[in-house]
């Protein structure tokens, strides 16, 4: 199993997310050309497109799965009806991102409004709905390598794209803008004859009111739940530019968070191979089961509590070799505290996997939109007096809550689990936290012997478990 899933997360990320590395090495190319508030701006309006986010599919990315996995004889007809509601819902969500926009976008982009709605919410329109029924399709049914190859193209495509615009058009942030019109597109493209022929999921229009009722009913409560994404990621540029934070020192903030952002990325390739893996098992409904899921938890909590530390040890010298901008490559600091807070996604992905398989989408929100208003409340009370670092600490904490706290609902209690000990593992991400931003300015060659020396903690680790771990290799 263990096998599987690490083949199918290197596709997912290998390829998808292999662009996004390249990106990564494309900086020192673009970012003489960027300013800090280029990187103000950019994020300021990808956080007042994220206000509407959570609406985007209306939560029925539930009812697809759970359909796909538990109705395998009968869940095309499902999709191609839910396809028809959200085709027709995709225009005017447009709309509404359309005009949210024309009302609210900064004086700084006033002058590009109209670029920007057009390149952010035709897409939208046209593109995304195909997409998201193409690529869920590709993923539930465990064909993770036409995902990665066509995202890894596009990926390419947007790199070129970007580099060109800002490069040697000098575009500023409007080249990010474009090279995301341009991609949509061609993925709209490629997962168009799937979708619409190959695999017969093209949208029904036949509105049935008991139907959507009847899915309404459990996708609506998951909309608080994915909602609280943009809560956590996007929503303090908002909370900055209302507390009045000037763009420049913006623009360092959403820098430092593009690498929380990278892995981010990582998490999401990982959960999409083990996603399935872990309902499988949940529907076996066994506590023999169950176990192997908490194994393979805690295996990948390590694996990205080691990741997350050595990358946070050495992101001075990251932002050094990568950021050829001197303003921009002070950022590091808040890199690495925002980065450790994305080290929590295992043990999420353990209860939040099994209220998903049970359908109790009802209780989603007391984990994840309770810690999106945290994130927010705590931003308008920390960020006028200390500043963004106070953005950076209260994510980190929004993002253990998010991860942590599902298992202390009464109905994840209710069913009969291994215990999972989440609050020695919480203490161990916040003491590795602290000790990683404490080391953050040392000499190299003592960041070399701490990285040796981890390294060494870890194998003897995996080598504690390896009996367990080899059961599940299979």
């Amino acid at each position: 199993m263990l096998k599987k899933i690490f083949s199918h997360s290197l596709i997912y990320s290998v390829g998808p997310q292999l662009p996004r590395l390249v990106n990564i090495l494309v900086l020192p190319l673009i970012t003489p050309f960027l300013s800090s508030t280029d990187y103000g701006v950019y994020g300021l309006v990808t956080a007042y497109l994220g206000v509407l986010g959570g609406l985007g599919d209306l939560g029925m990315a539930i009812v697809m799965v759970n359909t796909f996995y538990k109705h395998p004889a009968h869940w095309q007809i499902v999709w191609r009806q839910i396809h028809g509601y959200l085709f027709v819902w995709s225009f005017l969500f447009a709309i509404l991102q359309a005009l949210l926009l024309y009302f609210i976008i900064p004086k700084e982009v006033v002058f590009n409004l109209g670029y920007i709605i057009l390149l952010n919410c035709l897409p939208t329109a046209f593109f995304n709905t195909t997409i998201t029924f193409g690529s869920r399709y590709y993923q539930f049914s465990q064909k993770p390598t036409y995902i990665a190859v066509l995202t890894a193209l596009t990926g390419t495509i947007s790199i070129i794209i970007n580099y060109v615009s800002i490069a040697i058009f000098h575009l500023g942030y409007m080249g990010w803008f474009l090279s995301s019109f341009i991609t949509s597109a061609i993925l709209f493209l490629f997962y168009l004859y799937p979708v619409f022929f190959k695999y017969k999921i093209h949208p029904l229009i036949a509105f049935k009111k008991k139907f959507i009722f009847k899915h309404l009913k459990v996708a609506l409560p998951t909309i608080p739940h994915d909602y609280s994404a943009y809560l956590i990621n996007t929503s303090d540029r908002i909370v900055f530019n209302v507390v009045g934070i000037d763009i420049a020192k913006q623009g360092n903030y959403n820098l430092a968070y593009t690498f929380g952002n990278y892995f981010e990325f990582f998490g999401n390739a990982v959960g999409m191979a083990i996603g399935p893996f872990y309902t499988k098992l949940f529907a076996k409904k066994t506590f023999k089961a169950k176990l192997d899921v908490r194994t393979m938890t805690f295996f990948f909590q390590v694996i990205f509590l080691t990741i997350g530390f050595l990358i946070c040890l050495w992101c001075k010298e990251l932002f050094l070799l990568l950021i050829k901008n001197n303003e921009l490559s002070q950022a590091y600091p808040l890199a690495i505290i925002i980065i450790m807070g994305y080290v929590y996604r295992p043990m999420y992905w353990a209860s939040a996997n099994q209220l998903f398989f049970l359908e109790k989408t009802t209780q989603l929100w007391k984990i994840s939109f309770i810690a999106g208003v945290l994130n927010i409340g705590l931003n308008f009370i920390l960020v006028p007096v200390y500043g963004i670092k106070a953005a950076a600490i209260t994510t980190f904490f929004a993002l253990l809550y998010m991860g942590f706290s599902g298992f202390f609902l009464r109905v994840y209690k209710e069913e009969e689990s291994p215990p999972y000990y989440p609050l020695l593992w919480l203490s161990g991400i916040i003491v590795l936290s602290g000790l990683v931003f404490l080391l953050r300015d040392i000499a190299i060659a003592y960041k070399i012997i701490i990285s040796i020396l981890y390294l060494i903690s870890g194998f003897f680790l995996f080598m504690k478990f390896k009996r367990e771990l080899k059961q599940l290799w299979a």
